[in-house]
């Protein structure tokens, strides 16, 4: 799921994420956010932190709870920021995120977060070769020679 309430940004965003394989859903808030992540299984959230209403702090610590109050496997979420300074950044980490990625990302950067999502929740005791080109990634998934999926849920 990629939450942005930005209407260019989620568009680039979710084009990109589209031209990795991944299946998008986009959540225009926090709010809208913890509510799909209540109804559905993600393998990955990319999630804003500037969001009006409910801020992306916010919805990530609704969204720990629920996993917490229920035994579900976290969601792997990763804070999307324009934030930079250090103590901003611990933040989106004490909130419960798993990683952050400041804006404006790189395809590469992308796909190591969904890469970095798919080690934690699906291959915990394989090791990724983080440096695969996106062509390949998608090559590696249509021959079969790979022991991995290339549909994401985002």
């Amino acid at each position: 799921m990629l939450v942005e309430d930005d209407f260019r940004s989620a568009e680039v965003a979710k084009s990109i994420l589209e031209y990795l394989e991944c299946d998008v859903i986009v959540a225009r808030s926090g709010a809208e956010a913890v509510g799909a992540v209540r109804q559905d299984a993600f393998d990955l959230v990319l999630m804003d932190v500037g969001l009006p209403v409910m801020n992306g702090l916010d919805a990530t610590r609704l969204i720990r709870a629920h996993e917490q109050a229920l035994g579900l496997p976290p969601v792997y979420i990763v804070a999307l920021t324009a934030l930079t300074m250090p103590h901003e950044l611990d933040e989106c980490m004490t909130s419960g995120m798993d990683e952050v990625m400041t804006k404006p990302f790189f395809i590469e950067r992308l796909q190591r977060a969904i890469l970095n999502a798919y080690r934690v929740t699906r291959w915990p005791r394989r090791a990724i070769t983080a440096a695969i080109s996106p062509p390949a990634m998608i090559r590696a998934g249509r021959d079969g020679s790979a022991t991995a999926e290339t549909q994401v849920t985002c």
